[in-house]
């Protein structure tokens, strides 16, 4: 597996996210998750653009990453992500 290069994973996030949400794809399971926890895509927005960014290779999936920070309320919020492309993004799942 090729070393990660979190700052440039960071960019890469960062710039999907300050396009609006043009890009970011949301799995069935993401939306559930979204409307349990109140969520919604500013949060996520929120999150993908000023959050940490760390490295979750689960499953031999080396482009999946978690983004740790808090909602538009100030509330803790973990988005669970995988990079698709230098444009796209699929949200998996959103936990506390």
């Amino acid at each position: 597996m090729p070393t990660i290069d979190i700052q440039e994973i960071k960019r890469r996030i960062r710039n999907i996210a300050q396009r609006g949400g043009r890009g970011v794809a949301l799995t069935k399971h993401c939306k559930e998750q979204m409307i349990e926890r109140e969520v919604d895509i500013n949060d996520i927005l929120n999150v993908l653009n000023w959050g940490k960014v760390v490295h979750d290779p689960g499953e031999n999936a080396e482009m999946k990453f978690k983004v740790l920070g808090n909602d538009l309320e100030g509330v803790p919020l973990c988005v669970v992500i995988i990079l698709i492309d230098q444009e796209s993004l699929l949200g998996i799942t959103v936990h506390g």
